[in-house]
């Protein structure tokens, strides 16, 4: 069985963190009014970078615009997204990552939204994603959170995922940049951090583990 690599998404793979680019996005495209963006996502991201972030709170900002939204259009607003954004968010340190693992098996594990993750993913031709999912009824978006991929969220559902794919995190490789996926980093002793927060950073020496800066 091929060895498995995985990849956290914002500020890993990516050079960027996708979702706060998502945001301003759709103010761009008059989903968001421009007041509302200003005044909630600088606090959400001193949260996020400082590790306290509330995640749900974060994820019901992000879904609100898009309650009703039938999935096929969501799924265009995504590749318009990405297809605007690459330059901003994909260097030539993202195919580095990617093509260590070239011919080991590669999934992304993002605790943004399951849509951004999985545009990101069929961009890279990557065929399995772990993201934070929401609700759909109808082909439509409730804006209602199911199980956000988040902290020890993302651990569990990287470890479910694992189960039904009998791969062992134990053997795995993991990619990230947060102190944030802390619970997935001790999960997986082959953790490799990408330039950390300071948090982050300091863990890593502490404990030798592979730091890379892009």
């Amino acid at each position: 069985m091929k060895k498995l690599a995985i990849y956290d998404l914002d500020d890993t793979l990516l050079c960027g963190d996708s979702e706060f680019h998502w945001a301003k996005f759709t103010v761009e495209k008059g989903y968001i009014e421009e007041e509302v963006y200003l005044k909630k996502i600088k606090a959400f991201e001193i949260d996020y970078r400082s590790g306290n972030l509330n995640f749900d709170e974060y994820c019901s900002f992000l879904l609100n615009p898009l309650i009703g939204m039938n999935v096929n259009d969501l799924n265009k607003l995504v590749e318009e997204f990405i297809e605007s954004h690459e330059r901003k968010l994909i260097d030539s340190f993202t195919f580095e990552l990617l093509k260590k693992h070239e011919n080991d098996f590669r999934i992304i594990a993002s605790g943004s939204l399951d849509f951004i993750v999985e545009g990101f993913s069929k961009y890279f031709g990557i065929n399995e994603f772990i993201g934070s999912s929401y609700e759909v009824m109808d082909n439509k978006i409730t804006g209602v959170l199911n199980k956000a991929a988040f902290g020890i969220g993302k651990l569990e559902k990287v470890k479910e995922w694992c189960q039904n794919k009998n791969y062992f995190l134990e053997e795995s490789v993991f990619y990230t940049d947060s102190i944030n996926d802390l619970p997935l980093i001790k999960a997986c002793p082959s953790s490799i951090i990408v330039s950390p927060d300071k948090k982050l950073e300091q863990y890593a020496l502490e404990r030798n583990l592979l730091i890379l800066n892009r």
